[in-house]
């Protein structure tokens, strides 16, 4: 089994920075097996501020995502087989929601994703990780794997924060508060 890169719900993965300072609670993935198309998007960002030196981090870390274009941010290499790469930070009545999309050409790409495709069963699958509480309304949790149809439109949503540890909680702070400074 390969070793997963790109988390989901840490937007920095996605271009292959370590030690992401910025997570999503909740990250819905959406795939369109006819358009060979996947997108991402991921809501209420976060951060965990400890020191002073965390939010200038964590500000320094959104300038260089927010602005991937303008800095010429390469993206993760476990992503290079994928096209048409793209991210928009929407930003609806305070609420910073970035979507990324991209193309595949092979299924056999996807596993860099952590879904898996069978040919014979026409079918995607995703490994089940109790603590990223995972939720589909078009799948279905079979053992230790959520199954999807592959000949039709499939969506799955990550949750991976909702059990938080306390100490965590405490120095939980949205990313659109640490904007406002």
């Amino acid at each position: 089994m390969e070793q997963i890169k790109i988390i989901f719900f840490l937007l920095a993965s996605f271009f292959g920075i370590e030690e992401s300072k910025i997570a999503a609670d909740k990250n819905t993935v959406t795939v369109y097996p006819e358009d060979h198309k996947i997108e991402i998007v991921q809501e209420h960002l976060f951060t965990i501020i400890q020191t002073e030196k965390d939010t200038a981090l964590t500000l320094a870390q959104w300038e260089q995502l927010a602005k991937w274009k303008e800095n010429k941010l390469s993206w993760a290499k476990e992503l290079e087989n994928f096209t048409n790469k793209d991210v928009t930070i929407e930003n609806n009545e305070g609420t910073i929601a970035p979507r990324i999309s991209f193309n595949y050409t092979d299924e056999k790409d996807l596993r860099a994703l952590g879904i898996w495709y069978n040919k014979e069963k026409n079918q995607y699958s995703i490994n089940n990780i109790p603590r990223e509480n995972t939720s589909s309304e078009n799948g279905k949790l079979q053992g230790n794997y959520w199954t999807f149809d592959g000949g039709s439109t499939f969506s799955f949503t990550n949750e991976a924060f909702v059990d938080l540890p306390n100490e965590y909680k405490k120095l939980k702070l949205p990313i659109t508060e640490i904007l406002k400074d």
